[in-house]
């Protein structure tokens, strides 16, 4: 049984196992107090995420990708992004509300799961609600704990909602959010906090952008 399982094993697969490892291992850093050491392993696990889907695109899928994937992004950007909610907003609402974005999230990919992959999605992706979530959580400093709960909760209806988001492919804007987000990462490391808090501004207005972008389309239809 294992042999067989290996040999099902596609490169794409192993790079979503990573997505996976990095959402433990943020899990693991916010439960030891190592609070941005936990958001910035959710920044890596988006890389991950993107990046099996460009490695799939080229060597091909297995059957087990679209249960990893999905297996993978729910610990990444569900539940890490909720225990670190969890954790930041403290006492008993925070459950409430890390509740709320987890159970949305898991919805948004049962939903996607059984309607099948089309050409863009239905509510917004629960990668990019995690990722959202972890960014705000960078700048929590320049807002109050009010503003990240109104933001929270209306990216997890956004999750479950029926509004037509596009897939993210076009270079013009992948290539500038994918290099912001590495030289964040970096950035992180070296110890420069003032450019990753930037740095997760930027990001932040790019993702406000995509939330808004079915208005912005439907207004000028």
């Amino acid at each position: 049984m294992t042999e067989n399982i290996l040999k099902m094993i596609q490169p794409a697969d192993i790079i979503t196992i990573f997505n996976a490892l990095f959402g433990f291992a943020s899990i693991i850093m916010v439960i030891h107090g190592q609070f941005d050491g936990a958001l910035i392993l959710i920044l890596l696990a988006v890389i991950a995420d993107a990046a099996d889907g460009a490695v799939a695109r080229f060597t091909g899928t297995g059957v087990l990708g679209a249960n990893l994937d999905s297996l993978a992004d729910v610990i990444s950007f569900g539940v890490a992004p909720a225990v670190a909610t969890f954790v930041y907003l403290g006492g008993w609402l925070s459950a409430i509300f890390a509740s709320l974005f987890l159970s949305c999230g898991m919805l948004r990919l049962a939903r996607f799961n059984v309607e099948g992959k089309k050409d863009g999605f239905e509510g917004i992706p629960i990668t990019a609600g995690g990722f959202i979530v972890a960014l705000f959580l960078f700048v929590r400093d320049y807002f109050m704990a009010e503003v990240f709960i109104i933001m929270l909760v209306i990216v997890s209806l956004l999750m479950v909602s029926t509004i037509g988001y596009p897939k993210l492919k076009t270079p013009v804007l992948v290539a500038p959010m994918g290099i912001i987000l590495i030289l964040e990462i970096v950035m992180f490391f070296t110890g420069n906090m003032n450019v990753v808090r930037i740095a997760s501004i930027i990001l932040l207005l790019f993702m406000f952008a995509y939330i808004v972008s079915p208005i912005v389309r439907k207004y000028y239809e």
